[in-house]
């Protein structure tokens, strides 16, 4: 209730009650609440403005949850894609080249028709990170499907082909681990002859080891030759292997097999030296198919990881000079 106020009447010399209208004290007290309600306003307004509520703290911490799984889902799916396109690569250079099958259709790329088709995502503050992940997962979706069609085809080639898969120079010709390893030094290419230096065409993958390191059958075969040179290849052995495929194997040091001799993938055939035109000991290995020369490291997949295989890819790849 609020307190009696008092004027001056300077005509009867007393202090008079003011009465003030009713409609006055209304306007008073509707002002009071205005003004209280106006400051509670702004009083809110700058607290959601520089502050968060503890529903907004918990929206935030999810949103920094969900970008940190997007961004681990990003680098799992780029992973992903290049496990899948070495699978793809050994697919057409190894497996479907071995099995001489029909290279398998590609599946065309249409991110870019169906980018469209995630654009409702741009309005969101990682939509572009949502989006780019939406579309990798549904291509390598796409690949998988290709991929499995083509195993299952390749599958049933495999069972028509038993002996040929014995017979494909698969291994290394030598160990590249423990005490006597070897190791790949020059690769399937145009190489600096260590002799003329020149460039020219190298027919085969190059391995330094020990002199009387084992050289071992890579594919069951026989024994199709046996030469012994002071230059060139030195001495080398030839298997034949069968279905057009010959493996050679030079500047070895000794022989330990007979010509016409059947041999197992993994005997030792021969010892490692450096006879012939050699700048020294190391063994040249070639993989031959119908006449043609071919890239060795593409056979050498039978006892390797996928990761080792493509260390060994890059090795093979990396522009030097050859020992022969």
């Amino acid at each position: 209730m609020t307190r009696p106020r008092y004027e001056f009447n300077p005509i009867k010399l007393v202090f008079e009650q003011v009465k003030r209208p009713w409609k006055r004290q209304l306007l008073s007290i509707l002002g009071f609440f205005s003004v209280a309600v106006v400051s509670s306003v702004l009083v809110i307004s700058l607290a959601y403005t520089f502050l968060d509520s503890p529903k907004e703290k918990k929206l935030k911490e999810e949103l920094a949850e969900m970008e940190l799984r997007y961004r681990d889902l990003d680098e799992r799916t780029r992973l992903l894609d290049a496990t899948l396109n070495d699978l793809k690569q050994r697919d057409l250079n190894i497996y479907r080249v071995i099995f001489e099958a029909e290279p398998i259709p590609s599946v065309q790329d249409k991110s870019k028709d169906q980018i469209s088709a995630y654009s409702y995502l741009a309005k969101y503050k990682y939509g572009t990170l949502m989006a780019t992940t939406t579309l990798k997962i549904d291509a390598l979706s796409k690949q998988l499907v290709a991929q499995s069609k083509s195993y299952d085809e390749l599958t049933q080639h495999i069972r028509n082909k038993n002996a040929l898969l014995e017979a494909i120079p698969a291994i290394q010709p030598m160990a590249l681990s423990g005490r006597r390893r070897g190791e790949l030094v020059s690769g399937f290419g145009y190489r600096m002859d260590p002799i003329y230096k020149t460039v020219k065409f190298h027919d085969g993958l190059d391995f330094t080891a020990p002199i009387q390191t084992p050289i071992y059958a890579t594919g069951t075969g026989k024994v199709a030759e046996l030469v012994r040179m002071d230059r060139g290849y030195g001495n080398y052995i030839i298997l034949n292997h069968g279905y057009g495929y010959q493996t050679l194997y030079a500047h070895l040091a000794r022989f330990e097999v007979k010509t016409g001799q059947k041999v197992k993938r993994g005997q030792i055939i021969g010892r490692l030296g450096n006879t012939g035109k050699s700048s020294g000991p190391h063994l040249h290995y070639e993989v031959i198919k119908n006449g043609r020369k071919m890239n060795p490291v593409y056979f050498i997949f039978n006892d390797l990881s996928p990761a080792q295989h493509q260390e060994l890819i890059a090795k093979a790849s990396s522009a030097n000079q050859s020992l022969d």
